[in-house]
């Protein structure tokens, strides 16, 4: 399922990169946001808060909680959740439109569960992202992301808003 979506953001990327960028577009004025999205994990339907800040026309950095939801498999359940952030780099494509891409650290806990007992795990995981973001207006945009961080949760594909202030 995720392999479909990624080659189609980028396509839209691709097709968005021929637009020319302009000086300064909305696009590119991220300022300082908060957010929401939801989607599909390697577990269950994901739901995801972020915040962040560009500290330049192209780089900033984004903090992020994400819920990979759970998944039961017989008597068995999984459950993960992810706590961490990093650098954001941002390209804009044109006046509403920005592709963006972000790589940091995840502090990731899961936990399974069955009849027999529980086992909980926690580990500091690699978490990389892509996605393309349309501005509706200069504070309320659409977000669509793939994000990769591993651990149980792993691939998270998402659709979100966010809101600059």
């Amino acid at each position: 399922m995720i392999k479909p979506i990624v080659a189609s953001v980028l396509l839209a990327a691709g097709a968005l990169a021929a637009s020319p960028a302009h000086a300064q577009v909305r696009g590119t004025d991220w300022g300082t946001f908060i957010g929401a999205s939801f989607g599909d994990s390697d577990l269950d339907t994901a739901l995801k808060l972020f915040g962040g800040q560009l500290l330049t026309p192209n780089w900033g950095w984004e903090a992020s909680f994400i819920d990979f939801g759970s998944k039961t498999n017989r008597s068995t359940t999984t459950e993960a959740w992810a706590l961490g952030g990093g650098l954001l780099g941002v390209l804009p494509l044109n006046a509403q439109f920005s592709a963006f891409g972000k790589l940091g650290a995840y502090y990731v806990k899961s936990e399974v569960r069955n009849p027999a007992g529980s086992v909980s795990d926690s580990s500091v995981e690699l978490g990389a992202g892509v996605g393309l973001r349309f501005a509706i207006n200069p504070q309320f945009s659409l977000r669509l992301e793939l994000e990769s961080i591993g651990g149980e949760g792993g691939d998270v594909v998402s659709l979100g808003a966010q809101l600059r202030f």
